[in-house]
């Protein structure tokens, strides 16, 4: 199934370019988009598909072929949607754990794809909707040793305003019942039950939080709202703890026994008392106090490494449960033989009974989930930046009436999860704003923090009409909020989601560990087999070392078991000093880390690890102008108007259409004058001398005609969504003071060219000048060049397809525009301009920003940006693939960005899913971009210096594990255990140092 987003461009030979983005770009791509029309139509001239990192497709054609192309869209649109399924996974410790459980949630049946988070412990499954599927999820995944729960589902085009809800049931009688009653509910999109949990997804716009609760009520279902929205979790996590407390205890008891009763002389004798003959006491209270350990507080382990062994992947539960298995077995096997050596062998009296090790499994549990608590907190605190923008916003609002100027005392206190659309909450100073919504109160101004969610830290002022933030801090001010946003529409909601979904994304790098990982555990077996059998063969086959050795100055009673376990020892501390953690946790914790960072200055980063390995990298950076290099704001600066007067060879015949349908539209004794006006030039105009009645004549047309040709660019441009057309409107409003500005018809927007709509049955152009203006408007292209010299931007207007003005305007080199493009070029990037705009104004801010003009592009359409971005990725780089970044703001570089190796939108504001893009700079503010990548080197650093760790740390710790310093040293299964998890925390630590990273500002 395609997903297309249609972007049509007019080129230069009346063909139109298509450029589509299509969600699932695949091999059969261009085959699919044949067989559905869209390239075997006979107008067709071309079809150009995306590769994977590329995801889309230019299809070329004339507008004939516009009809197939909308077929082919809402057939992708109205195909089988694909819903998304959010799952908890817990008990993952590696990515050998998240590797398995993509690999079982790829097998069953309607799952289309899945993305597991190790970090963050989801699982992300798009499938085809079937009934059971859920249920059946979660099954697969325990069946492989991991404990899965339901978290959310969505379908992937839910409503625009999705909201979700949380509802608690008293009983879990009731439960199956008030779902079956909120399935037949209007609005509400899906209900999945986890008793006594309810998950309600709804749609804000069809049915409303407080009302769906109150029709619960009234048809007898008593529930109540969940805010604690995770007991399960935290019921689960209690007996974790509760399992690490037991095991603390009980260890630290068999310490005291083999350690601290020992140094007391009036103790000794309790090590010498035997129950029977070769079993002394302490050594049965060891075996009793260990059971608990090895079988209740490490249950986990020996699930989790028969169910690895089932999977295939195994992974650091098969080593655990190994190490510690064996020790115990063997200790256990010493109790049982002691219990039955006096039966067998007659022995009444054992002066030396063979050593048990009892406490090495119970250290090795407890150590590990002592280390495995802490290991979690410091993973926690990777995603310390995602957890406190999910903390923004407050769980109750100040609900007040529907009407802006309702008594603040009436003011009613409500969860968040039960507001609703046109909701005027109160937010008082220093709370923080509920939901996304419109400031409603005409009491003056406000300031706001949003720094937590732009990165920018002076407070921003916003008064009646401004849209707020949700989770920002109102810092003065009486604020009266309308709800405008709710559930996952909110910026908060769609940044957590964008920053969750980038770290489901694995970087290149990753691959590299995940092949590690694979093959690690394996190896470190067979390792501890060839371990085993070397020693072996030095102890009984060779006999080259002696039991005297081996026991030193300790006497033993039986030394073959003593030996035995000489032998068993330096295998099993293989097994338990190598972990594939460290090198499974190197790459998500860094990456978790990074982009959490980057998110908390404003940078968000959609494709996951994949731009922050490439930002370390680049080759080639390519900048749009307006918007990018420029404030994005240009002003109108003059115009140049071709003279209305019907005297002469002049367009009077448009002009007197314009002013009928500019007369039209004044309302009743309104009399608009241009007195603000930008400055005007008139061209081919009959000179006349001032003073005379003529001329006062003209001078009153022409005034009136200025008017009705802004009223015309205003009506015609306030439907477009380019940088320019703001502020031709707001000048369209000031100049036709009394005239409304008329809604166009047929409006159609040409990306990269201009605007074509029809006002009172009048055809209205406003594009470029080089797209309008022909060799016969001579007058006004002599004015356009002159304009395009000094740097101006000039659009031209046609009435009726006949060029009657032009406009220039100027905008303003945006601030820090020169530092970042010097410090681009010294980090050894090259810097290319690409902009629609005329060589002369391009020249002019490249100049300005220190871009060599070679590297400047201009009059380029959208498809030209792509092909320059194609070109340079084809450009040799040192025999290397060069990184090409684009960084635009606009829908006319939605191409580029998808063809670029990182796309970068900037200017988002407050719509933050910029498909096309990778990452998103929310304060439009290119020193964000020169952080980027001081951040993506530092981010690669650190995952190259957690591999190095890794490796390094096991090199040296397996060979002194196997016996290498034997007899100077030897490595006990507890210090092993503790070289271990040090091993795995001090990559998570490094990985921590990242949100340390502070921005050039």
């Amino acid at each position: 199934r395609l997903q297309l987003t249609f972007l049509p461009r007019l080129a230069k030979d009346a063909s139109r370019y298509y450029y589509i983005t299509v969600n699932s770009i695949f091999g059969e791509s261009q085959s699919t988009l044949k067989q559905m029309g869209c390239g075997g139509q006979t107008d067709a001239k071309d079809v150009e598909t995306g590769l994977l990192s590329l995801p889309a497709a230019v299809i070329v054609g004339s507008s004939a072929g516009e009809k197939t192309l909308m077929n082919c869209s809402s057939y992708a649109k109205h195909g089988s949607a694909e819903h998304l399924l959010v799952l908890k996974i817990e008990g993952m410790t590696c990515s050998n754990c998240s590797t398995a459980v993509e690999r079982c949630l790829r097998k069953v049946e309607s799952v289309s794809s899945c993305e597991v988070d190790l970090i963050n412990e989801k699982a992300r499954v798009r499938h085809v909707p079937r009934e059971g599927l859920l249920q059946e999820v979660i099954d697969k995944v325990e069946a492989i040793g991991f404990e899965a729960s339901f978290l959310e589902q969505a379908t992937e085009n839910e409503g625009a305003d999705g909201g979700k809800a949380m509802l608690y049931l008293d009983n879990e009688t009731g439960c199956n019942a008030a779902a079956t009653f909120l399935k037949a509910q209007v609005g509400v999109l899906h209900v999945v039950e986890d008793p006594p949990f309810l998950s309600v997804a709804y749609d804000p716009e069809k049915i409303q939080a407080r009302a769906l609760l109150k029709q619960l009520e009234v048809n007898g279902h008593v529930t109540k709202l969940d805010l604690t929205a995770g007991a399960a979790s935290q019921i689960k996590r209690s007996l974790e703890i509760g399992h690490l407390l037991l095991a603390v205890a009980l260890t630290s008891v068999m310490m005291v026994i083999c350690w601290a009763l020992p140094c007391f002389a009036h103790c000794i004798w309790i090590f010498h008392y035997q129950v029977v003959p070769g079993l002394p006491i302490t050594t049965l209270a060891m075996c009793m106090l260990a059971l608990p350990v090895q079988f209740i507080c490490g249950r986990r382990f020996h699930v989790g490494a028969i169910h690895a062994l089932k999977s295939g992947m195994w992974d650091m539960n098969v080593l655990i449960s190994l190490g510690s298995g064996l020790t115990f077995l063997y200790s256990l096997a010493v109790v049982v033989f002691q219990v039955f050596s006096p039966l067998i062998f007659a022995i009444r009296k054992c002066k030396a009974p063979p050593t048990s090790y009892f406490e090495a499994p119970a250290m090795i549990i407890t150590f590990i989930l002592l280390g495995k608590t802490i290991e979690e907190w410091a993973k926690k605190k990777t995603a310390d930046s995602l957890a406190r923008l999910l903390n923004l916003q407050p769980e109750s609002a100040h609900l007040l009436s529907c009407e802006p100027k309702a008594d603040i005392a009436q003011a009613e206190s409500v969860p968040t999860q039960l507001l609703q659309l046109g909701d005027i909450i109160q937010v008082f100073p220093g709370e923080a704003v509920p939901t996304d919504g419109i400031m409603a109160s005409g009491l003056g101004v406000a300031e706001f923090d949003e720094s937590l969610l732009t990165g920018e830290s002076r407070p921003v002022t916003k008064s009646a009409g401004d849209f707020v933030i949700g989770g920002s801090r109102c810092l003065s001010g009486r604020v009266e909020v309308r709800v405008e946003r709710l559930g996952n529409r909110t910026m908060v909601s769609q940044i957590t989601s964008l920053v969750e979904s980038a770290q489901l994304m694995r970087a290149p790098v990753q691959r590299v560990a995940d092949i590690l990982a694979h093959r690690f555990v394996p190896f470190v077996v067979g390792l501890a087999i060839l371990t085993w059998c070397v020693w072996y063969a030095l102890v009984y086959r060779f006999q080259v070392i002696s039991s005297k050795a081996i026991l030193g100055n300790h006497g033993s009673t039986w030394p073959e078991l003593d030996k035995f376990f000489f032998v068993l020892e330096h295998g099993l501390t293989v097994l338990l000093v190598a972990c594939p953690c460290a090198l499974g946790l190197a790459t998500p914790t860094a990456v978790m880390a990074a982009t959490g960072t980057a998110a908390k200055h404003g940078i968000l980063v959609r494709s996951g690890a994949v731009p922050l390995e490439l930002g370390s990298q680049v080759s080639h950076v390519v900048l749009d102008k307006t918007g990018t290099l420029t404030c994005g704001q240009p002003k109108v600066v003059n115009a140049a108007l071709r003279c209305p007067s019907a005297e002469g060879n002049f367009p009077s015949k448009q002009w007197e259409r314009l002013l009928d349908a500019f007369r039209t539209a004044c309302p009743p004794g309104a009399c608009p004058r241009g007195e603000s006006a930008p400055e005007t030039t008139w061209v081919e105009g009959k000179l006349l001398l001032p003073g005379t009645q003529s001329f006062e004549d003209r001078s009153r047309l022409r005034d009136e005609a200025a008017c009705a040709l802004w009223w015309a660019i205003g009506s015609a441009e306030m439907s477009s969504e380019h940088p320019l057309a703001k502020e031709l409107t707001d000048v369209a409003r000031a100049v036709a003071r009394g005239a409304p500005l008329a809604r166009p018809v047929d409006f159609k927007n040409f990306t990269g060219v201009g605007v074509r709509c029809s006002i009172f049955g009048i055809n209205i152009q406003v594009a470029s000048a080089k797209h309008l203006l022909s060799t016969t408007s001579s007058a006004l292209s002599s004015w356009v060049d002159t304009s395009q010299e000094d740097g101006s931007t000039v659009l031209a207007v046609a009435v009726d397809g006949v060029p009657v003005a032009s406009v220039a305007l100027q905008d303003e080199l945006a601030p820090h525009a020169r530092s970042c493009v010097a410090e681009l070029q010294v980090q050894g990037a090259q810097v290319w301009m690409c902009t629609g705009d005329n060589r002369s104004a391009a020249l002019k801010i490249a100049k300005a920003c220190g871009i060599d003009p070679s590297h400047v592009v201009s009059e380029a359409l959208p498809n030209d940006k792509v092909v320059i971005v194609e070109r340079l990725k084809a450009l040799p780089n040192n025999n290397m693939h060069p990184v090409v970044v684009m960084v635009g703001d606009g829908v006319n570089d939605a191409p580029a960005l998808a063809a670029a190796d990182i796309g970068v939108a900037i200017g988002a504001g407050h719509n933050v899913t910029v498909d096309a893009a990778d990452m998103v700079l929310v304060n439009s503010d290119l020193r964000d971009l020169t952080d980027f990548f001081r951040l993506s080197r530092q981010t690669l650093r650190t995952i190259w210096g957690n591999f190095g760790f890794s490796l390094v740390f096991n090199m040296c710790a397996l060979p002194i594990a196997a016996g290498a310093l034997w007899p100077v040293y030897v490595m006990t299964p507890q210090m092993a255990v503790c070289l271990m998890l040090g091993s795995s925390l001090s990559v998570v630590l490094n990985s921590l140092t990242l949100k340390n990273f502070k921005p050039q500002r």
